[in-house]
């Protein structure tokens, strides 16, 4: 497919989109914010509702789950109170935030109540934590400087030398953006000095191995594909190449090598939207870090985020890079939520009329309902009869669900029912029903999981619920396998 030219892309029609914005930083609307501006101004382009949440004055006053509502008040110091519709609110959450308690608190309900979050809370902080990042690269087997933790003088003086006991070397503290905490040692004297200083004020220190060049690259991710690219060249007088330190910045066309390493970075860290920054030294890519909140100040090579081979497609200005940013966020298919509640991969839940029953959760089944094995089936004029354990039930046919099974297609009648789970009500919930036999009577759809807003678990049973284990047809017996084991060959 090829790409479309630069201003056919940049110019064509934004689609409306159905979804209102929140950004919590700690700043108000008035401020020289520049990306929550950005925002701002974007969201006014297209009519989206967009609202500044000052972390620092605001507060939950309301959260309705049953409605999915937010009521937060004081957004901006001045007795704003708004109520967000959680199935529409993008969240944006600012690097600031994490400061304090009170912006963390923010941030975890919004993520919990169940908006979209552009960062998630465990996002955030792993890019936000250098260490943290630095172990998740080294997880992952991603090209990184090598990094060392340390908290006292004896501990500085054995990371230096497992990092090869040269210098200069470079010493940072564990939080930090726009190069704040960012320091080069020439030598022991000098590193053990500014170690001293920055202990004094409870700084948690790194050392990392320096590398030597004139010029990184930012590359902004979003949703695990390319939005664009600055290369960020250093001020003579610093080392650091942070548009805040004085660098300049120019378009830059990531190679097929870079592009693949840079998103490797992005899922390594779990963040939704991030700005991988990376250098090359000696013909070596090394990823450097990861912001949770990335600027976009400066001047971009932009890519085509519809196309499968996300192809390059120019040159552009920081306002068209958040344009192209509403109009990937504004297709509900691009806005794939996380959840951090863990459940098991069989849980109990309830249904309306009949009682407990031991569901599956299967991310497996895309099906359109899903399904529940009952006794006796018949279906007339619309309506539904079925029985489940002598117990009677009338419903509307709502559609027909046709799964296959074994190479046969099962076709269920579709009927709407009310299911409690972890101790809340989810009503309509469809349910494709089957007299056909199945080792699991209920077996949840990916649908309804994320109604659930849970994760699966594979190694654990009945994480949010109890249930006496079955004995009949249950799913652990047979053959004891370990399967971590390793075949030698």
């Amino acid at each position: 497919m090829k790409a479309p030219k630069f201003k056919e892309f940049i110019s064509e029609k934004v689609e409306k989109s159905n979804i209102e914005v929140a950004i919590l930083t700690k700043v108000n609307a008035d401020s020289k914010s520049v990306v929550s501006n950005m925002i701002l101004k974007e969201c006014k382009r297209r009519n989206i509702p967009c609202h500044i949440i000052n972390t620092t004055e605001a507060w939950v006053s309301k959260n309705d789950l049953d409605k999915g509502t937010l009521l937060v008040s004081n957004i901006d110091g001045e007795d704003t109170e708004v109520e967000f519709n959680l199935s529409k609110t993008i969240c944006f959450t600012r690097a600031g935030v994490l400061e304090d308690e009170t912006g963390l608190a923010l941030l975890s309900t919004f993520e919990n109540a169940g908006a979209f979050m552009i960062n998630t809370r465990n996002g955030m902080l792993t890019c936000d934590n250098k260490m943290s990042a630095y172990i998740s690269f080294e997880r992952d087997n991603i090209p990184t400087p090598r990094t060392a933790l340390i908290s006292n003088e004896k501990g500085l003086l054995h990371a230096h030398e497992k990092l090869g006991g040269k210098y200069p070397i470079i010493m940072k503290t564990l939080t930090g953006t726009q190069g704040i905490g960012v320091s080069i040692v020439e030598s022991e004297k000098s590193m053990i000095s500014v170690a001293q200083s920055l202990w004094k004020f409870g700084a948690a220190l790194l050392l990392q191995e320096f590398l030597k060049f004139d010029y990184d690259i930012r590359t902004i991710v979003i949703d695990g594909r390319v939005l664009a690219s600055t290369k960020r060249i250093s001020a003579k007088k610093d080392f650091r190449s942070n548009r805040h330190r004085e660098a300049t910045t120019e378009p830059y066309k990531l190679s097929d090598e870079e592009h693949k390493v840079v998103l490797q970075a992005a899922r390594s860290v779990g963040a939704y939207m991030v700005g991988v920054d990376h250098a090359i030294v000696d013909k070596q890519l090394y990823v450097l870090e990861c912001n949770g909140s990335p600027g976009i100040g400066s001047e971009f090579s932009l890519y085509n985020t519809k196309l499968k081979d996300r192809s390059y497609v120019g040159k552009t200005t920081p306002d068209n890079v958040v344009k192209e940013l509403f109009n990937y966020l504004a297709q509900d298919i691009h806005r794939k939520y996380s959840f951090t509640k863990e459940a098991g991969f069989h849980e109990r839940i309830s249904i309306d009329g009949y009682g407990p029953v031991r569901a599956k959760l299967d991310t497996g089944n895309g099906t359109s309902a899903s399904m529940f094995c009952v006794d006796k089936i018949d279906v007339s004029n619309k309506i539904v009869k079925w029985e489940k354990d002598g117990k009677k039930f009338t419903s509307k046919l709502e559609g027909t669900s046709e799964a296959t099974r074994m190479n046969m297609v099962d076709k269920r009648p579709i009927v709407f029912v009310d299911v409690t789970f972890n101790n809340k009500l989810y009503t309509d919930v469809p349910i494709g029903l089957t007299t056909k036999g199945s080792r699991s009577t209920f077996l949840v759809n990916r649908d309804l999981l994320t109604r659930f807003k849970v994760n699966v678990n594979p190694n654990r049973k009945f994480v949010l619920s109890s249930w006496i284990e079955r004995t009949d047809r249950d799913d652990t017996r047979g053959v004891n396998i370990n399967p971590y084991k390793t075949l030698d060959k």
